[in-house]
């Protein structure tokens, strides 16, 4: 489906006639259903009956038929403050992919593999979010999305609702591909059926069905895994999750699980309260984020004469442009232009197949003592690290921090899928473990690049940054 599409769901049929998967007699809606009702959250879609659920933190604004799961406690801190009465949430169905290709010459010899990352969009919707029981009964009565969004409009001032955007996994009750889909991401994220559906109970950790006996024909499962009705019976081989064994076959009505009321799920003393969550964000990581934002502005503030004269010197010296924005991935492989004084000629990535033969360089990076391609006044800059005071705006910006992983290019992170998904998991930065420790030795560069990345993403803390930062600046003014 192009990226561009959006999922439009189709009003469903009865429970039972309704075609799809299901596990323990209930269809992938209801399913979806009670994982959010767990969380506090009621779905409420146009053209249903609405019963409201005492004790629901938040109503779900939805169309007849449409599924959406997503992290709510992501949004959850910008939704408390802002206080919205209504949130809209774009949730963006993207499937994160991963292909290796052998790359061969005309005689069928070994060139390179080549390592793809990507991001495919299957789709995209829009939820709606609020607290209040008014707007969620005005909704349900509403035969048109049209009606709906009018509806809303008189119920509160437009102009004080926020709005998100998410991934997620989408689902309209009518494509069994998405809707087995998005019963997986439920089983992966769902750590507790038990407290929305009534009889389930986890039978061995992270594995939930009816009863025991279920286990026996299956020789291996990996959790989580959801075993329904008849799936586990008679099956062999491997469960391995997240997956759900399904049912098999029709299920009679009395042999359907009963929903649990959200007034149920809290009535126990276990049971702590559910719905809106903050994110979990560790001391260290706002702290960090905090200091990144001043510490750049007061650099970018106190530097602006000398970042004038630099810019003068640039263009003086080599003409336009002045600054150089690189395409480089920080945090989840997301693209950004990572900002520099132009240090090298405006031909310098043309030379580099010319200059191959003098890299030192024994990974992707290419170091070239006496590098032809560098200006005069590159040189300058690139001695006292002049060059890299732009990238203070990627800091305060967010796409950057002080402290962090050299960034770099998607054509770079494709020698090591393991390394990638470490050093990409955090910023990246101006200066990192790797920029002052390695030693450049013939060969080992790429080597300790690794090493290093990975050592920081392990041990970082604001001790560690604060050495990191102390032994750059020594080395910025021994040059």
């Amino acid at each position: 489906m192009p990226s561009t599409s959006e999922v439009e769901p189709t009003p469903r049929e009865g429970a039972l006639d309704t075609p799809g998967p299901r596990i323990w007699g209930l269809d992938v809606v209801e399913i979806h259903d009670a994982f959010w009702r767990s969380q506090g959250v009621q779905c409420v879609r146009r053209e249903e009956d609405l019963e409201l659920q005492a004790g629901s933190d938040l109503f779900m604004l939805m169309e007849p038929g449409q599924c959406a799961v997503f992290d709510l406690t992501q949004l959850a801190n910008a939704m408390v403050w802002n206080q919205a009465p209504l949130s809209r949430i774009r949730v963006m169905d993207t499937r994160r992919s991963y292909v290796e290709r052998i790359v061969v010459n005309p005689n069928d010899e070994l060139v390179r593999v080549s390592r793809e990352y990507g991001d495919h969009h299957a789709g995209s919707c829009r939820v709606l979010l609020t607290r209040r029981p008014s707007l969620a009964q005005a909704w349900s009565e509403c035969a048109s999305r049209r009606q709906g969004w009018t509806e809303l409009r008189r119920y509160i001032d437009w102009t004080r609702t926020d709005q998100y955007r998410i991934d997620g996994t989408l689902a309209d009750g009518t494509n069994r591909d998405r809707s087995l889909k998005l019963l997986d991401s439920i089983v992966a994220s769902w750590k507790d059926p038990s407290r929305a559906i009534e009889g389930v109970r986890e039978l061995m950790p992270g594995v939930w069905g009816l009863e025991p006996e279920q286990l026996g024909s299956i020789s291996h499962i990996i959790s989580p895994a959801w075993i329904g009705f008849e799936g586990g019976r008679d099956r062999d081989g491997m469960l391995i999750g997240p997956c759900a064994a399904l049912d098999e076959g029709r299920i009679p009505p009395e042999r359907r699980l009963r929903m649990i009321d959200v007034g149920d799920i809290r009535s126990g003393a276990e049971n702590r309260r559910v719905g809106i969550r903050k994110p979990e964000l560790t001391a260290y990581l706002l702290a960090k984020r905090l200091i990144d934002m001043t510490v750049s502005f007061l650099i970018l503030l106190a530097l602006s004469p000398i970042l004038l004269v630099v810019a003068i010197a640039v263009v003086a010296d080599d003409g336009w442009p002045i600054f150089f924005g690189h395409k480089r991935q920080t945090r989840g492989g997301r693209e950004f232009k990572c900002w520099k004084f132009r240090t090298m000629l405006n031909n310098a990535e043309a030379m580099v197949k010319d200059l191959q033969s003098d890299n030192l360089a024994d990974g992707p990076q290419v170091f070239i003592r006496d590098d032809p391609r560098i200006t005069r006044i590159g040189k300058v800059l690139r001695r006292f690290h002049l060059d890299e005071l732009p990238q203070f705006w990627n800091v305060l910006t967010g796409d950057m921090s002080l402290v962090g992983p050299r960034p770099s290019p998607d054509k770079e992170n494709q020698f090591c899928p393991a390394w990638r998904e470490a050093r990409l998991s955090v910023r990246p930065g101006i200066t990192g473990l790797w920029q002052v420790e390695r030693t450049r030795a013939p060969g080992l560069d790429f080597q300790e690049w690794i090493r290093y990345d990975i050592e920081y993403v392990n041990k970082a803390s604001l001790l560690l940054d604060a050495k990191i930062c102390i032994k750059t600046i020594q080395r910025t003014i021994s040059g």
